[in-house]
């Protein structure tokens, strides 16, 4: 597919959109390409700052650190695909295609020689917690809604709030529906295995998206 720069640029780092003026981390790369394969896939862009400033690069250097990213740093390895583009001065930017993965989790190492399991969050990849983890591996983390899933009333409640607020917590939902603990965590653990939310382990307190 041929991709159009200038539409690109438009558009705002997310969920499925990653902005970097060059590769320089093994570990950073592949912490990101391991997310987006563990979600729902998405795209790099390289040789632009956060700011959309077109600075190219030279894509063969870019290809060899990414290469190496995906194919040491993740495991299992993900595969990538190019294409190159360049804007009206002439200034290269690779774009870098990583596609919903079937082999999922794929965890990469990080800085300490560690094996990590990270999604995508917004523009963010995080550390996926072991419940997260153990969903990733049965396949049941998608969060596309079926057409014949139906949402509750008190789904429909959560998915607003987090809409408007980006998380919530066990508390707040306590708070929001006016449920006891139990039940407020029984309500979660169903939309977490029917795809609806996403549990992210935090030191302070777990939270879903």
């Amino acid at each position: 597919m041929q991709l159009n720069l200038s539409e690109i640029l438009r558009r705002q780092e997310g969920e499925q959109l990653d902005y970097k003026q060059r590769v320089t981390s093994f570990e950073k790369i592949a912490k990101t390409i391991c997310a987006f394969a563990n979600t729902k896939g998405g795209m790099l862009l390289i040789g632009i700052k956060d700011d959309h400033t077109v600075t190219g690069v030279d894509p063969e250097e870019e290809k060899y650190m990414l290469e190496q990213a995906a194919s040491n740093y993740c495991e299992p390895a993900v595969p990538l695909h190019y294409e190159e583009m360049e804007d009206e001065e002439g200034r290269t930017v690779l774009a870098v295609q990583i596609e919903e993965s079937r082999q999922k989790p794929h965890s990469c190492r990080n800085n300490a020689g560690l094996w990590q399991v990270y999604v995508r969050q917004k523009d963010k990849s995080l550390p996926a917690g072991k419940h997260m983890i153990r969903h990733l591996s049965s396949g049941t983390h998608e969060q596309t809604l079926q057409p014949e899933l139906a949402l509750t009333k008190h789904e429909k409640s959560i998915l607003q709030f987090v809409h408007v607020n980006e998380k919530i917590t066990l508390q707040k939902l306590m708070i929001l529906l006016n449920f006891s603990r139990r039940r407020a965590q029984r309500l979660l653990q169903e939309m977490v295995e029917k795809g609806l939310l996403r549990l992210f382990e935090h030191e302070k307190e777990d939270y879903y998206a």
